[in-house]
């Protein structure tokens, strides 16, 4: 029981990082406040944008585990080794190459109107289909969710521990677009004003915790691969 343990806690203890790395999505967090801060429909909207943020979630969940239990079932270990050090460094540096891009991409004042502009009109299925497209084109997310997926399939545990340790990622990952819907809920009047000065300060903010998620995380990969 204590080796069992232990060995899930070494596995959470891999991928918890990476969650919380792939959970700094300001671009997911200001859209869902900007639709939980609304007039029309503010928590029914919310909700069918969290859920198509999880959708893309789920589905990189299920793709990700499938193709690598198939690859770690056909090739041998030494294979699998070379190839999953290639992944990390091939991220890593995809990472860095975004985080280039984002320190020397011009600021562009209207961005903050722009992102409010489809959260103010449209009905549910806008809001899920917003969710799905803020999801899929958070390249950040994405490249560090397959890695602890990755790991999580390679572990050395039982099923069921790999089924908590999903579980544990997704909900981290998903942070973005239900904490503020969970606020919401539980608290309207208080949670509204705070989630306003919250969409403030990642506006203003928003390029520095992007770019020092994306070099941080991508030197680990890099470092981690080599």
């Amino acid at each position: 029981m204590a080796a069992t343990v232990g060995r899930l806690g070494d596995l959470l203890a891999h991928v918890v990082p990476l969650a919380l790395g792939a959970a700094v999505s300001p671009a997911v967090l200001t859209v869902g406040v900007l639709i939980l801060c609304s007039t029309r429909r503010p928590v029914a909207r919310g909700t069918l944008f969290a859920l198509g943020s999880i959708t893309v979630v789920v589905v990189l969940t299920l793709l990700g585990l499938t193709v690598l239990d198939r690859f770690a079932t056909h090739h041998p270990s030494a294979t699998q080794r070379a190839v999953t050090d290639g992944v990390d460094v091939t991220i890593g540096l995809v990472l860095l190459a975004l985080a280039l891009r984002t320190a020397l991409r011009p600021r562009d004042p209207t961005a903050h109107v722009q992102a409010k502009q489809p959260t103010d009109h449209g009905g549910l299925a806008t809001a899920f289909a917003l969710g799905i497209v803020m999801m899929v084109t958070n390249v950040s997310t994405i490249v560090l969710y397959i890695p602890a997926m990755r790991d999580i399939g390679r572990a050395d545990v039982s099923e069921a521990d790999k089924v908590l340790a999903v579980l544990v990622v997704l909900v981290i990952v998903s942070l973005p677009a239900t904490l503020p819907l969970l606020l919401r809920v539980v608290a309207p009047g208080p949670s509204q004003r705070a989630l306003t000065r919250l969409d403030a300060t990642i506006t203003r903010h928003r390029r520095t915790i992007v770019c020092i998620v994306e070099v941080v995380f991508g030197a680990y990969l890099v470092l981690k691969g080599i």
